[in-house]
């Protein structure tokens, strides 16, 4: 199946955080304290800082439509090498949506930053098999922050 996969606009913002939370409920919530799960609302769907950098193309997120629906996303924060969102609804999971949206991702980076070596994200204990997967590799043991659980990783950029 073949996804539209593209930088979103600040129109879709809202639509892609609603997403994520959604996602987030289903998959990660369960395997945190309420800390956590209010963790992760203030800090990126009720953060108005964060939605806005979205909004203005700051914090880029890239997503997969299916029929002008956001099914999938990946977003980054301002620094442009750091992941913060990764979420892709139930019903497309592994069918290559999010494979597909780092692909054109990392390919719009390095069209941006031919120099970029190397990109970070936290993954949660849900996300590791999929990093794993994309060619991530752990930094770390799992650590836990204000409720969040984490497991930094970093994919290292090859140009031969």
């Amino acid at each position: 199946m073949m996804y539209e996969i593209r930088k979103i606009n600040g129109s879709e913002v809202l639509e892609a955080l609603a997403l994520a939370l959604e996602v987030f409920m289903q998959f990660e919530a369960p395997d945190y304290q309420p800390e956590g799960v209010e963790t992760f609302k203030r800090d990126i769907v009720q953060n108005n800082d964060f939605i806005s950098n979205c909004q203005q193309g700051i914090s880029p997120i890239y997503a997969a439509f299916d029929a002008g629906k956001i099914i999938g996303i990946i977003g980054l924060r301002s620094n442009r090498t750091h992941i913060n969102l990764a979420f892709t609804k139930k019903e497309y999971h592994r069918q290559g949506v999010a494979s597909s949206i780092f692909r054109y991702l990392l390919a719009d980076l390095i069209k941006d930053n031919p120099a970029l070596k190397e990109i970070t994200l936290n993954s949660s204990p849900y996300g590791i098999p999929f990093y794993l997967h994309i060619g991530f590799e752990p930094l770390s043991d799992e650590q836990e922050i204000d409720g969040i659980r984490f497991t930094p990783m970093k994919f290292t950029i090859n140009y031969d």
